[in-house]
């Protein structure tokens, strides 16, 4: 579940520090006691009407700091986005990114508040779909839309070992052409990991084993091209 650059690039926390640049990593909050209150609420003002005020000249924007509901809404502004990858925060509802229709990577962190996810069905450009700590938000049917999906992560909270639950994994057959999937700390409930293996395109895949699933955790594995993980 990480977003992989060969070259990290450094966080910037005020809007200040921002050049003109086309990939970023902001942290707006979580700022210790090098700033004061007041200057923290502040810096986060500032962010949150620099991505209302419209798009900018950014492609590639990570909030690598805890991303509250307000700056989450104002990323619908920036509809230019093609990378998204958001830490963790409070945010519960994902109407916001129905605006970003050029992302092709799209990363949600420590989601736990979130409560639907029928706006990803808004995304077509998206290729990669990473998707962890999902609490509430059950039903990944949504997903299913996403034409454009080739690699897709859903995960509970992996760090706390929170296991999340989905309803149904039926969405997949609607995705011939993922090529990855991981499903690491999540439980399908109605225990039907049979769309799996009607991914004709599949290349790399790991799930969870399940008390019950079907077909049994050692079938899957054998019919699949399995992750062999240490």
């Amino acid at each position: 579940m990480t977003d992989k650059r060969e070259e990290p690039v450094p966080a910037i926390t005020t809007v200040a520090e921002y050049i003109g640049q086309s990939a970023i990593r902001v942290a707006a909050t979580q700022l210790g006691p090098r700033y004061s209150s007041s200057e923290a609420k502040r810096i986060l003002a500032e962010w949150v009407e620099f991505f209302a005020s419209g798009p900018s000249a950014i492609q590639d924007l990570e909030l690598v700091s805890r991303t509250p509901r307000r700056l989450f809404e104002a990323l619908a502004a920036q509809r230019q986005l093609r990378r998204l990858s958001v830490k963790w925060g409070d945010y519960e509802d994902l109407s916001a990114l129905s605006e970003l229709t050029d992302l092709s990577y799209l990363r949600l962190g420590g989601a736990s508040n979130v409560r639907h996810l029928r706006p990803l069905s808004e995304l077509p450009a998206v290729a990669e779909l990473e998707l962890e700590s999902l609490r509430h938000a059950h039903d990944p049917g949504p997903i299913g839309a996403m034409s454009g999906i080739t690699s897709l992560a859903i995960a509970g909270a992996v760090w706390s070992l929170r296991i999340a639950h989905v309803d149904s994994i039926a969405f997949l057959r609607q995705m011939p052409q993922l090529r990855r999937l991981w499903l690491e700390a999540v439980i399908v409930d109605d225990l039907d990991y049979s769309p799996v293996l009607e991914l004709p395109s599949l290349q790399n895949v790991w799930v969870m084993k399940a008390r019950g699933m079907r077909p049994a955790f050692e079938d899957l594995v054998a019919s699949t091209p399995w992750d062999a993980r240490d």
